[in-house]
């Protein structure tokens, strides 16, 4: 993909690594987010980590990733052709892929043939750097242009590996909590803090308005995965190579969701004759909903009307506990076989600048990842976005390391049974945390 003669070479030496980690990703089944020019016009410089710059060579990139919506793919388009514009010397071919990406592209990197750079979802991603196929990035960490630390220090460790970068965010989601505050209001109550006056909340809102239910949850508790953190348990061990999320923070968790379950304050979207929770708010069959930054553009554009009486607050905590939520996120990352990995760096670096989060971000289905984005304009006007925003400090990624949607498919079933009263939240939590250690590591 490059004119360079000697990157043929290296990508050679790496397909030669990838032959025998084909067979593995192969065997891998899908589970249920500026360089300066120096004057001279062959390439574009870019900063070493001893501070220096090095030539960036005329290069040709392929770019891949999912393609949510034609705004999306347009957008990103954009992004490209700016680039494109500051780096004469490097021409872009984004390649969306419609269906089946992930299992894709782990044939493409295990075959040493992928895309140059790419969309890796960080639930995946420990999956992908264990097996030694995503290029080092970690010269970004020291390009003082590039401001690193800029990031949200949670987004940017979940694609580290073995303290190695090895992807840059490009975007998040965190869970905050939505309601209707005409319903708030009717019922007397603002939005909780703490779990105890979240559920006051609920009942309160249960005795003075006709919802079908206060709070819409999916079966598999999504949202106990950052009542965990907040309870101050974990879903793994500091070294990452044990469950230990049936502790009594873990426990506790679930057995409150269960407990407003079985008080009628909280309801699964089957049950509201919805197919999710935005939907659920959009028909005012419910109150509140724990969501992310996704619902908003539903609601927008779907439920003008109701969307005008939606806010969103931050997860209530514990007594006692401390702020977390979950957090979704994807990274740009660039095979280990690129034939320009410089190139490939610089691309990365151009789409996720200030400037190109910021465009991205304005968007206004996933967020900014850098911090200091809390400023910008779109931001101030956009107060719900900002909430959802701010959590990014105290956010988990789900991602559990190489094995972790082998962790998730253990533990959503043992959640759905706790929620559908088919087992106790101990004995279910237990069963899952079992089999995780006896079947994963």
């Amino acid at each position: 993909m490059t004119h360079n003669g000697t990157k043929m070479t290296r990508r050679h030496l790496v397909a030669t690594g990838a032959v025998g980690l084909a067979g593995a990703f192969a065997g891998c089944t899908g589970g249920d987010g500026d360089s300066g020019g120096d004057g001279d016009s062959s390439g574009t410089s870019q900063a070493t980590s001893g501070g220096s710059t090095t030539q960036v060579p005329s290069s040709e990139l392929t770019l891949s990733g999912w393609a949510a919506d034609d705004t999306e793919s347009e957008l990103l388009k954009q992004l490209i052709g700016s680039f494109e514009e500051n780096h004469s010397n490097i021409s872009v071919e984004y390649n969306p892929v419609q269906s089946n990406y992930k299992q894709k592209l782990k044939t493409q990197l295990g075959a040493g043939n992928a895309p140059d750079v790419f969309y890796v979802d960080a639930n995946y991603f420990g999956s992908f750097a264990s097996e030694d196929v995503l290029l080092d990035l970690s010269d970004l960490s020291n390009a003082e242009e590039f401001d690193v630390d800029d990031f949200f220090q949670p987004l940017l460790e979940a694609f580290k590996y073995d303290g190695t970068l090895y992807g840059i965010p490009k975007d998040f989601s965190t869970l905050g909590l939505f309601f209707n505050t005409a319903m708030f209001e009717e019922a007397s109550v603002e939005a909780p803090e703490t779990w105890s006056e979240l559920r006051s909340a609920l009942s309160a809102v249960k005795e003075s308005t006709d919802v079908k239910a206060p709070l819409v949850e999916f079966p598999n508790a999504r949202m106990w995965k950052a009542m965990l953190f907040q309870n101050g348990g974990s879903m793994l061990n500091d070294a990452g190579d044990e469950a230990v999320f049936a502790s009594d923070a873990g426990v506790e968790a679930l057995q409150y969701l269960v407990d407003l379950k079985k008080d009628g304050l909280l309801a699964v979207p089957s049950e509201l004759g919805a197919g999710w929770h935005g939907a659920a708010l959009g028909s005012q069959e419910v109150a509140a909903a724990v969501l992310g930054p996704w619902g908003l553009p539903f609601l927008e554009e779907n439920h003008p009307e109701v969307n005008k009486n939606i806010d969103v607050a931050h997860l209530p905590i514990p007594e006692d506990g401390q702020k977390a939520t979950s957090a979704y996120t994807v990274s740009y990352s660039a095979s280990a076989a690129t034939e320009s990995p410089a190139a490939s760096k610089s691309l990365i670096k151009g789409m996720t600048s200030p400037d190109g989060m910021a465009k991205w971000a304005k968007k206004g289905l996933a967020l900014s990842a850098r911090k200091s984005h809390r400023d910008l304009e779109y931001y101030q006007n956009h107060p719900r976005r900002k909430t959802l925003l701010e959590a990014g400090e105290w956010s988990h990624p789900v991602a559990y390391g190489p094995n972790s949607e082998e962790i998730i498919n253990l533990l959503h079933p043992q959640l759905e049974a706790a929620m559908l009263e088919k087992k106790a939240p101990k004995q279910a939590l237990e069963t899952a945390q079992s089999k995780i250690n006896s079947e994963v590591f």
